[in-house]
């Protein structure tokens, strides 16, 4: 098989992984509820066709699902989340659920891990920043210190950006806040396996956060290199500044400033530096849209 044979199977793989079919003419006699049916579960009881005697592997797939790794693998969903994270991404928000483990769960469970090995294997020494110093530079010092922490933090203020540059997308258009909220959480998890990365192997680990957010939105979205490569880049700048603006708010409120005027102007660059971009990303995204569907609808 020629390498472009391969790269075209495994393109395959990546757009369609799950097989649902079954003979419609194989009838199975269910063991639990005596009820006869054709295809992979009775739709009387929910259990598995073809159930045979219990073995050692029985034992073994049992004992897995205490630890996530029987239906729906939390092993098996990392590996979908890895190798086609925006195509795994839209199975999810599309319904397909009994594809993947529970998402919020995995997170937690990845951030449980993630912990351990950082405590274990982790090469950075929190240092205290100066007690006297703004919250932004405390924010700063500690993004310096724990940058994997500090993605996994900045993730949660890519949702608003994300739900406004790529509304428009070729593929899950108009997409939900609340399915947002699942592209962020399928995204931290990526974030937390990479930071797992960096620390047995290096902080330049860290570069592949940014190819990630790439990679997986330009399988969800579906916008060509260019097209998702600049809205990319702007959702990630935009979010960051998303956290600079909070970050500066909760200042405001909670310490006195030595200049009022100062912190009011850093805060208005800060909106200009997060809001504006955005505005024209999504202005030009309704322009593409509705040239597109102009496009459909001529050769409708």
């Amino acid at each position: 098989m020629t390498l472009k044979e391969r790269y075209r199977r495994f393109k395959a793989w990546q757009l369609n992984p799950f097989d649902w079919s079954y003979d419609e003419n194989e009838r199975h006699h269910c063991k639990n509820c005596g009820y006869d049916f054709t295809g992979k579960f009775c739709p009387h009881c929910s259990q598995k066709a073809g159930l045979g005697k219990i073995s050692w592997k029985s034992v073994l797939q049992s004992t897995a699902e205490v630890w996530g790794m029987g239906n729906r693998s939390m092993l098996y969903s990392l590996w979908q989340l890895i190798w086609r994270p925006g195509y795994f991404i839209s199975d999810y928000i599309n319904g397909k659920r009994q594809v993947s483990f529970p998402p919020v769960k995995m997170m937690i469970i990845m951030g449980v891990i993630t912990a351990i090995i950082d405590s274990f294997f982790g090469v950075h020494e929190l240092k205290s920043p100066p007690s006297d110093s703004s919250l932004v530079n405390q924010f700063f010092a500690w993004i310096k210190e724990s940058p994997g922490w500090g993605w996994l933090f900045m993730t949660c203020f890519f949702t608003i950006p994300t739900w406004c540059l790529f509304r428009y997308a070729p593929r899950n258009t108009k997409h939900t806040l609340p399915q947002g909220f699942f592209i962020t959480v399928f995204m931290a998890i990526l974030v937390l396996l990479v930071d797992d990365l960096a620390d047995f192997f290096g902080d330049y680990f860290y570069i592949l956060i940014p190819l990630c957010y790439f990679y997986a939105y330009r399988q969800l979205f579906g916008y060509g290199f260019w097209g998702n490569f600049w809205r990319v880049v702007i959702m990630l700048e935009s979010g960051f500044f998303l956290v600079l603006l909070v970050i500066t708010i909760a200042e405001l409120l909670t310490i006195t400033p030595k200049s009022y005027a100062e912190e009011f102007k850093a805060t208005g660059e800060i909106i200009l530096c997060s809001v504006v971009p955005i505005l024209v990303g999504m202005f030009i995204s309704k322009k593409t849209f509705n040239r597109r569907e102009k496009k459909k609808d001529r050769f409708a």
